[in-house]
């Protein structure tokens, strides 16, 4: 019905619907919280939308906070404010650093804005993780996909120097 109702284009009805079946009924589902951010960015409702991340963090248990935080963040990058996405997804890395999915989706989002710098910058901070062998050789392949489009040969060699020396490394144990 949410779904029907954002096609087209029925606004105070759908609000209506979220707020009094929707939230109530599914206050513990992910998905209902991030369908509605979604629809309220959609509308460009950013201040309400903001205040939805607020409520659905105190409706939803903790482990799904995450994943919830990292779409709210997205929908800043994609309609939003991109600094305030930024913003976001720091705090959270702050707090799970070897997240390398969330590391993933947060540089996928500056390459998406045409942002090298913060990209280029992004990349050195996930190089200088200690990850495990099959995460760090995931890692490595983005940075030189990120390199081979976006970087020099100075900078590209590098990190195939790097690569060479972490496998070298790896191989000796």
């Amino acid at each position: 019905l949410a779904a029907v109702l954002d096609k087209s284009k029925k606004h105070p009805e759908l609000d209506e619907v979220y707020s009094s079946v929707l939230l109530k009924k599914y206050k513990k589902s992910r998905k209902v919280w991030c369908n509605y951010c979604t629809s309220l960015a959609s509308q460009q409702r950013l201040d309400e939308m903001r205040e939805l991340l607020t409520k659905a963090l105190k409706s939803l248990p903790k482990d799904k906070h995450i994943r919830t935080i990292c779409h709210f963040a997205q929908t800043e990058y994609k309609q939003g404010d991109p600094n305030r996405g930024s913003t976001m997804f720091e705090n959270v890395l702050t707090t799970y650093p070897h997240r390398l999915d969330l590391w993933a989706v947060y540089l996928d989002k500056t390459i998406a804005l045409n942002d090298h710098e913060q990209s280029r910058l992004l990349l050195d901070r996930m190089v200088g993780l200690k990850l495990p062998i099959k995460k760090d050789e995931v890692l490595l392949q983005k940075v030189h996909r990120f390199r081979t489009v976006h970087g020099d040969a100075a900078r590209l060699s590098s990190i195939r120097e790097k690569a060479q020396n972490y496998i070298s490394s790896n191989q000796e144990d």
